[in-house]
């Protein structure tokens, strides 16, 4: 209907054909594909050429800025012969229409539709083309023209008025909407259209439009009224440079396009010189603003600096001409004082300049933008290699430096690249980027305080943002305050207290007094710190004690309860009383009438009370009650909702209460006759919804008397700053986990190093050894169990200060071992949890595990996994969200959308997703809280946890730095934490687990072996096994357990064998045995099994090594991307070190993933596009390998 519409317009405007733009519109919008095909497929069958010639001459009856009309319309105005109204509408006619009509274009060819792009140039099959492709260009061409006139008519003239801006909005609207249809006409790319809008007079647009530009941005930012058209003008310049963009991509060298573009450029250079000088004078500016010296003159940071101020740190930084110093200072605004914002005037201009400079910078590659200008190269859909130009953020190159992101980086390097087939090779790097992508974002939320600098006063109004609330209630409070409250204001008190102290700007004073001191007064006010600390922790203690009972003596036997029953009046009794005929009003919709009952009021000492005479029974509700929030207010119950503290309230209760809720009488009567008639008309319909949810129709009502807490309750307010000081804690030691391992392993040096000076002392030193003495045997047990009969150890040493260190160091190693563990699992456990969730949705999605094929009964990992693919939770750290939609789509036809449903945990509202039905928030309560944890997952998430080894050794190594308390020498184990801490040692490590199976069975096979020369020796040799005299014979065969631990302990320890520990065979009948027994035990057991054992350990070593060799090796020798060896590039100068650093760099590739994931679909350029849909379906063809752009284009390239 709608193409027949438009047909039968015959290209006349009409408005008609303006509703039918918008309908087509409303059904295109997203890029609806379905509808595309439809139309395409009627256009091909009917034939008709009559929609196209309709399109093109709609396009020429669209209007353009009409200057004449324009100066008659300002002389009439003069004359008072014209309207406001008259002269907005004659200068540029039906600029709506034309927007529609673009609109409308641009959305058939969306989602690059690649047959209606090229049908929109010519119609095959019909008798008279028409190419709207120009047509659209000749339109954008006149409307150029009229904008370049209007800006020739305002060039004399200082500011533009009110009328101007207006029109020359509306122009710059319909050209934004031109560019963006032009741009979605030839993205995919389409070749054909981009030939035919390089063979148009485009060019002669371009260069009418940089003109336009680069003079109309000098001109405009010098008037802060015409900043809003400013910002206009740079995206429209955006949007033109992007459809610039767009006629690039292809990436064909010396192609006719790209010699064109450069001649139209250098055909502007001095117009292009200017937008590039006004984009690098406002740049620079962030860079000016940021440094040390401008700092100097706002040193409260404040955002405000006198002009002249500002000129000398421009001059000082010698960046900036004398002619770009006065235009920067013509464009800030300043007061009477000559004083303005620095910070909203570099905001002002920074971030549009930064955009569209960027995509300048693709163009021109300016050097300004090359650390943020990605390139990669992939293999397009016409299977050639073309170049992919995208930005890549600031914060991501910081992320990419972390730590823990170049121990995945090295580790990945050494695990994959010389393992599998190349497309395995680009799968492993895919998961990678993956894994790598959501690594990046943790860091960068962990370190997210840290990337903008607060001033310091700012820190300290956002520390104490919430506490500050309440700072003013307590001036107004009751002397007969409960002591609960009193204890809870004095620790809201030193909490504040504490904040001041420990605020960085108290901090940088203090340390400004500490650079004052001489070295004597530094000494003395070291040991001083120390003595308060030790002083002041028992005083702590003691405070918190002595509060405690205090608070219990007081709120048993105080006199706070009485003295605020003394002060209930019956007024407040009676303005709190329930009115029977408000029942099942709300509290939000009676607000404003309460407001006016209150203020109207006289009678009531309630409305009159102020502020700060609040009861200490109201006070006491208020801490006893659960506050809701709606809209963003706080509302208190009144009298009558006391009772919603019991946990179980049958429905004639609830009716009872909802009928007792507190109303004031409002002022106007009738307005309350109508609320209560409506009331009666709808009294059994809410009957019928209190019963079902009776509690959802429970709101509290605020009290009569004007509320004192409007902002959330204290106790509240307190574990919202907890919770916010405990985030950013576990924050901070995330971010400084490798630091505080290395803390961590110095400390265990200091503890080692004082453990070297204990010495064995024995029982005649008395009651001194043992003050002193670390740990010693049990002393009931001496005489029973001679294993613990140990000896006394004791710190041999006399300065008397070893031992107190030696017990502040444990505790502070106890102290970093925990919060280790903590670090860690902020750090890396959430990148755990994520590559596990993406292994079980990829095996899900791909694979059909749990749904085509059930994982096998040895399949430990699969059975546990089972566990989570139905909790609600699930996923909770991969990004996809919808992978159990997708599951069900995929498989749904074959095996049942409500089978899988079920087998995934998804219910049928679930499936049945209406967003018109609202659904019913629960009232928040510990029971709401307790069910909604997802107990499952949460199991899950603990398996996979534990199955991680670096998080089970953190745990070993916090459990054996608790143990140390008991006995400091378990402190020795963290010595093995400088293995961990290298990875030279890490590699030698590794070297005896690489063959770990090897070398197990080799060791089962060598205690074999031991036990059946045991079986002989016990048999046949028993006489030769006495180890004493002959006084007192020790025999080591005997029993079968003797002798095979001394065959093991002995035999296989002894160089020779186990017959370099027997007696001498001579002489004795079995002397010959004896010696082939010897002699095959040694040679079996101590030349071939110890050989061999010691062989895997050396073998092992020597594979690892020769493997990081050979990874190196290649990685400085081969791309890894492509795999062309670099005898290829180094045919010019440092041509491969530019090959990997530049085309095929490994970090641009994760950047562009990165920057496809977190782009809407829906803006992808053609090449995007492409690459999404192929790492949708986990295609990697698009990866260049054994080609690249620079051997395709060998020729050309000379």
């Amino acid at each position: 209907m709608v193409l027949q519409m438009i047909s039968a317009s015959k290209g006349r405007l009409g408005p008609m054909v303006t509703c039918t733009l918008k309908l087509g519109i409303s059904i295109l919008n997203g890029g609806n594909v379905q509808v595309q095909q439809k139309m395409l497929d009627y256009l091909k069958e009917k034939r008709d050429a009559g929609f196209f010639k309709s399109l093109s001459g709609l396009m020429q009856s669209c209007s353009v800025l009409d200057l004449n009309a324009f100066e008659r319309q300002n002389k009439a105005e003069g004359l008072g012969m014209v309207t406001e109204e008259g002269s907005s509408s004659k200068v540029l006619q039906n600029d709506e229409f034309t927007k529609d009509l673009f609109r409308f274009l641009q959305l058939l060819c969306e989602g690059h539709n690649g047959d209606f792009q090229n049908f929109l140039r010519t119609q095959t099959g019909n008798t008279t083309t028409v190419n709207i492709i120009i047509s659209t260009v000749d339109y954008l061409l006149r409307l150029q023209e009229s904008i370049s006139d209007f800006y020739w008519y305002y060039s004399g003239k200082d500011v533009m008025d009110e009328t101007g801006r207006l029109n020359f909005s509306k122009a710059l609207s319909v050209a934004k909407q031109i560019f963006n249809s032009l741009t979605e006409y030839i993205q995919g790319p389409c070749i054909g259209n981009q030939q035919s809008l390089a063979h148009s007079r485009l060019w002669d647009a371009v260069v009418g439009f940089l003109h336009v530009f680069a003079n109309m941005q000098m001109k405009l930012s010098q008037d802060a009224s015409q900043i809003e058209l400013l910002k206009e003008l740079m995206d429209l310049q955006k949007d033109m440079v992007v459809m610039l963009l767009s006629l690039l991509e292809g990436n064909v060298v010396n192609g006719t396009i790209g010699k064109q573009m450069v001649d139209t450029l250098v055909e502007s250079s001095s117009n292009v010189e200017m937008i590039l000088k006004f984009f690098d004078m406002f740049l620079k500016l962030k860079d000016l603003t940021s440094s040390d010296t401008f700092k100097e003159n706002d040193p409260e940071f404040k955002g405000i600096i006198s002009k002249k101020e500002f000129q000398k740190s421009m001059e000082s930084q010698m960046q900036y001409s004398q002619w770009e110093i006065e235009f920067l200072l013509s464009c800030a605004e300043a007061d009477e004082n000559d004083m303005f914002n620095y910070i909203d005037f570099v905001e002002r201009f920074h971030e549009p300049a930064k955009d569209i400079g960027f995509n300048v910078a693709v163009l021109l590659t300016n050097l300004y933008f090359e650390p943020y200008l990605g390139r990669i190269e992939i293999m397009g859909s016409a299977k050639r290699i073309e170049r992919v130009y995208f930005e890549i953020s600031e914060s991501s190159r910081e992320q990419w430096e972390k730590p823990q992101v170049k121990e995945s980086k090295r580790q990945f390097i050494f695990d994959v690249v010389n393992e599998g087939t190349e497309s395995e090779k680009m799968e492993m790097f895919v998961n990678f980027c993956e894994d790598t992508i959501f690594e990046m974002q943790l860091a960068s939320q962990i370190s997210e305080p840290d990337v903008v600098e607060q001033p310091e006063g700012d820190e300290d109004d956002d520390a104490h943002s919430i506490l500050d609330e309440l700072g003013g209630e307590e001036e107004g409070a009751l002397e007969s305050a409960s002591a609960f409250t009193t204890a809870c204001r004095s620790i809201k008190k030193k909490i504040s207290n504490a904040r001041q102290t420990l605020s960085i700007k108290n901090l940088s004073k203090q340390f400004k007094k500490i650079k004052k001191l001489s070295i004597k007064e530094i000494i003395t006010g070291f040991f001083s710190f120390f003595w308060m600390l030790f002083t002041g922790f028992f005083k702590g203690i003691y405070g918190l004690i002595f509060g405690f009972f205090h608070v219990i003596w007081s709120s048993m036997f105080g006199g706070g309860l009485v003295e605020g029953a003394k002060n209930i009046k019956v007024t407040d009794i009676l303005g709190n009383m329930p009115d029977p005929t408000q029942f099942g009003i709300h509290g939000d919709a009676m607000e404003g009438e309460k407001v006016d009952a209150i203020e109207s009021s006289g009678g009531l000492e309630t409305a009159r009370a102020p502020a700060g005479d609040t009861t200490e029974v109201d006070t006491m509700l208020e801490m006893l009650s659960n506050p809701k929030k709606e809209g963003g207010k706080h509302v208190e119950p009144g009298l009558g909702d006391v009772s919603e503290l019991s946990a179980e309230i049958s429905t004639s209760e609830h009716k009872k209460k909802a009928a007792a809720k507190p109303v004031e009488a409002p002022e106007n009567e009738p307005e309350k006759a109508d609320s209560e008639n409506q009331e009666k008309e709808d009294k059994p319909k809410k009957e019928e919804e209190e019963v079902k949810e009776p509690v959802a129709e429970e709101k509290p009502k605020a009290k009569a008397s004007p509320p004192k807490d409007a902002s959330p309750s204290f106790m509240l307010s307190i574990f919202a700053v907890l919770d916010v000081f405990l985030t950013k804690m576990l924050n901070y030691l995330a971010r400084n986990f490798y630091n505080l391992r290395f803390l961590a392993l110095f400390v265990c040096f200091a503890i080692n190093f004082i453990l070297l000076f204990y010495k064995v002392t024995g029982e005649a030193e008395g009651e001194e050894i043992d003050e002193e003495k670390t740990w010693d045997g049990d002393e009931d047990n001496d005489d029973e169990n001679t294993f613990f009969d140990m000896d006394e150890f004791v710190l041999q040493e006399s300065t008397g200060y070893m031992l107190p260190t030696l017990r502040f160091l444990a505790v502070f190693h106890t102290v970093i071992s925990l919060v280790c563990l903590f670090g860690y699992y902020i750090l890396k456990v959430p990148l755990v949890v994520f590559k596990r969730e993406k292994e079980i949705a990829r095996k899900l999605e791909f694979d059909g595990l749990y749904i085509t094929e059930q994982p096998s009964d040895e399949d430990i990992k699969g059975q546990w996994d089972r566990l989570v693919i139905n909790t609600p939770s699930f996923p909770s750290n991969y990004w996809d969200k919808f992978i159990k939609r997708k599951v069900i789509n995929k498989y749904g036809d074959m095996y049942g959308a409500e089978r899988i449903a079920e087998l995934l945990g998804l219910d049928k509202s679930a499936l049945d997703f209406d967003p018109t039905i609202e659904t019913v928030e629960k009232e928040a309560s510990l029971l709401s809280w307790l069910s909604s944890i997802d107990t499952k997952y949460h199991i899950w998430k603990m398996g996979v946890v534990l199955t991680d080894n670096y998080f089970l050794y953190l745990i070993w190594y916090s459990i054996m730095s608790i143990f140390g308390h008991f006995n400091n020498f378990f402190f020795a184990a963290h010595l093995l934490d400088i293995a961990m801490g290298f990875k030279t040692l890490r590699t030698i490590l590794s070297s005896v687990t690489h063959n770990g199976k090897q070398l197990v069975l080799t060791v089962g096979l060598l205690a074999v072996v031991v036990y059946l020369y045991t079986v002989v020796a016990f048999n046949f040799f028993r006489k030769f096994y006495n180890g004493g005299d002959e006084d007192e014979p020790d025999m080591k065969c005997d029993d079968m357990m003797t002798c095979y631990l001394f065959h093991m302990y002995v035999g296989v320890r002894a160089g020779g064998g186990i017959g370099d520990e027997l007696e001498d065979p001579a002489g004795d009948p079995y002397e010959l045995y004896r010696i082939l027994f010897d002699i095959t035990f040694f040679f079996f057991v101590i030349v071939i099994l110890l050989a061999i054992i010691q062989g895997l350990i050396i073998d092992a070593f020597g594979e690892l090594r020769d493997q990081q060799e050979q990874v190196k090796e290649d990685m400085e020798t081969k791309c890894f991307i492509c795999g062309i060896g670099n005898d290829y590039f180094d045919r010019t100068p440092h041509g491969f070190e530019t090959h990997t650093l530049q085309e095929h760099n490994l970090a641009n590739y994760l950047f562009f993933l990165m920057y496809l994931i977190n782009k809407d679909e829906t803006e992808h350029t053609g090449q995007e596009s492409y690459v999404w849909k192929m790492y949708q379906e986990r295609c990697w063809d698009f990866f260049p390998t054994g080609d690249c752009f620079r051997k395709q284009y060998e020729d050309q390239l000379g």
